[in-house]
Order: structure tokens, then C-alpha cells, then sequence
């Protein structure tokens, strides 16, 4: 094997060991699962939405553009713009749709008693 092969093999073995101690210490601290209780009156919950997953499309083509690049180049410009371009108007849209729902529930009566 060469030597980047047995560095990537004790670099997994790490993360599988590190990732065995967060799962015992968080199974210690937490205990066993409780069946979840009706939530408090007037809780919202938000409504599905596109918009996170459209920013992360956005992040993954900004990640191919950084790693598609020609020798001497910052990046793949043809990838990276468009990706930026992507995660701008993913997060412009979702914090303007969060407001739009906030204005919703701020001006509407919410304490009905239902959770929804």
C-alpha cells in the first residue's frame, strides 16, 4: 500500500473511533427515548419549502466549480459563479418567504389551542 492508502485507512479508522465515543456519551447522557407529548398550545410549525435544498444545490455547484479548476486558476468560473448565483437567490428567497410567514403569524390568531 502506498503511503496515502494508509493514511486515508487511519484517517477512517479515527473518525469510526471518534464517532463511537460521540455515539456512547450521547446514549449515556440522553437515556432511553420517551414517547413525544402533544406539543404546547399555539405552536407553528413551518411549512415545507424548496428553498434549503436550492441553497444547498447552490453550494454543491460552488463546490465543483473550486474543485474543476485549471492549473493556476482560483476556480472554475463557469461553475462557481452560477453556484454563488444559486445560493444568493436560494437565501435571499428563503429568509423573504421566513418573513412572509412570520408577518402570517404574527397579524393572525395563533393561540386556538391546535398545534400546526
Amino acid at each position: 500500500m502506498t503511503d496515502t492508502a494508509i493514511g486515508f485507512v487511519i484517517l477512517g479508522i479515527g473518525l469510526l473511533v471518534v464517532l463511537g465515543i460521540v455515539f456512547a456519551v450521547t446514549s449515556l447522557l440522553v437515556g432511553p427515548r420517551r414517547e413525544a407529548g402533544a406539543p404546547p398550545r399555539g405552536v407553528h410549525m413551518p411549512s415545507p419549502s424548496w428553498l434549503p435544498l436550492i441553497s444547498a444545490l447552490g453550494m454543491g455547484v460552488l463546490g465543483a466549480g473550486l474543485a474543476f479548476k485549471g492549473d493556476g486558476e482560483i476556480a472554475n468560473l463557469w461553475l462557481a459563479i452560477p453556484g454563488i448565483l444559486i445560493i444568493v437567490a436560494g437565501i435571499v428567497a428563503w429568509v423573504r418567504a421566513a418573513n412572509r410567514e412570520w408577518r402570517r403569524v404574527e397579524h393572525g390568531s395563533h393561540d386556538d389551542g391546535a398545534a400546526h
